[in-house]
């Protein structure tokens, strides 16, 4: 079987099969392009590693133009989705692929400060949007909505 690494990452992260795997990447992937305009998205799709580039989505989902992807509903696409079991399963799955992603883009090696590092190598329009993903992904407000 010719499994893409990061598939193969996700799945040993979140102790699932390699098609599970691919389905939640996709999700997220998905996810993450339903906040993004049309320029955003191609400098997205420009910065990632070419076995990861085939997965991001072509155009917004039905759910498109959200100015923020912080705004409520990331973690409701992405449950939907990857079809997750819970909440907290959800934000596992985010958190995972996030860390995937920003591997996939740094320097080559294991070491994770390089991979947070990556960032600091991208073209400045490029690092904005990466970091509009970031934040949203990370920090969305579904985590605190619930917060009395």
């Amino acid at each position: 079987m010719n499994t893409v690494p990061h598939i193969v990452n996700v799945a040993d992260q979140l102790k699932c099969s390699h098609p599970r795997a691919e389905g939640i990447l996709r999700a997220v992937l998905h996810a993450l392009r339903d906040g993004l305009d049309v320029d955003e998205a191609a400098t997205i799709e420009s910065s990632l590693p070419a076995n990861i580039r085939t997965m991001w989505p072509r155009a917004a989902g039905k759910h498109p133009g959200l100015a923020d992807l912080g705004d409520v509903g990331f973690l409701g696409r992405v449950h939907e989705l990857a079809a997750s079991p819970g909440d907290d399963e959800t934000k596992r799955m985010v958190h995972v692929v996030m860390s995937v992603l920003m591997t996939a883009m740094a320097i080559p090696g294991d070491d994770r400060h390089a991979a947070w590092s990556a960032l600091t190598h991208l073209p400045r329009a490029s690092k904005m949007v990466w970091m509009k993903l970031f934040r949203a992904a990370c920090f969305p407000v579904e985590l605190y909505a619930s917060d009395p």
